[in-house]
């Protein structure tokens, strides 16, 4: 029944219980009910007005390669230009999502010292490489990587990218495939640290690494993120109340 699940221990006899490809967390005191907890990718998402531009930016690019000069349309030709249309933004999300599931998995086994191949095709090459050097250049240290945290006062989880050591101070990093960062992305970090002191991990900074065009660390205030993302919980909670 649960072979599809993975379960982590936490304090204060808390267990929790998730996908092993992400999402769906439920969690339990007492190993006999089972609840469902917001992610902290649910409760930022509420800030993610980026994703209906880009929406919009993936019918407009489909538009313009379907339609070509001096094309002649047919009343079928157009629904299924219109059809396809509708869907652009689905299809570019799965690939975008597979994009990113490939370019976490690489930098979990390079980070871990597995020496795997650079990814071909680009953009992961350029962005492999471009974390690669910097890790390196750093002197990174991992601890935990695409680890389940859980904050049992606060009753929100997810799965944080990487704690790692960079010149003997414990950072708490989140790897990007855009090629920028945005507000909700330090939101995130703030969860994932509150989550991770609830622990007893006392991480000190935190990092976004986007890596799309260039490389950009982009450093976390990990109080004031962590502040703003207890607002957003509650904000996230009221509007799942109505």
């Amino acid at each position: 029944m649960y072979q599809d699940w993975l379960f982590k221990d936490f304090p204060h006899g808390w267990r929790l219980r998730y996908r092993r490809n992400g999402g769906g967390y439920k969690a339990s005191s007492d190993g006999a009910r089972w609840d469902p907890v917001p992610s902290v990718t649910q409760i930022t998402g509420i800030l993610n007005k980026n994703l209906q531009e880009w929406a919009v930016h993936q019918v407009v690019d489909y538009l313009q390669r379907a339609l070509v000069p001096g094309l002649v349309l047919t009343e079928e030709g157009v629904k299924e230009i219109l059809d396809g249309a509708a869907q652009a933004h689905r299809r570019a999300a799965r690939e975008a999502a597979g994009r990113g599931r490939d370019f976490h998995a690489w930098a979990e086994a390079y980070l871990k010292g597995f020496s795997p191949p650079f990814p071909e095709e680009e953009p992961l090459r350029s962005m492999a490489h471009a974390l690669a050097e910097w890790w390196d250049g750093n002197g990174g240290r991992l601890l935990r990587s695409e680890e389940a945290v859980f904050h049992p006062s606060h009753l929100y989880a997810g799965r944080v990218d990487l704690v790692a050591v960079f010149g003997g101070k414990l950072f708490v990093v989140d790897l990007k495939t855009s090629p920028r960062a945005y507000p909700e992305h330090f939101l995130q970090v703030g969860g994932y640290a509150l989550a991770l002191w609830e622990e007893g991990v006392r991480v000190e900074g935190g990092l976004v690494l986007c890596l799309r065009e260039g490389f950009v660390p982009e450093e976390v205030p990990l109080e004031e993120a962590a502040e703003a993302f207890l607002g957003l919980l509650a904000v996230h909670r009221f509007l799942k109340g109505l």
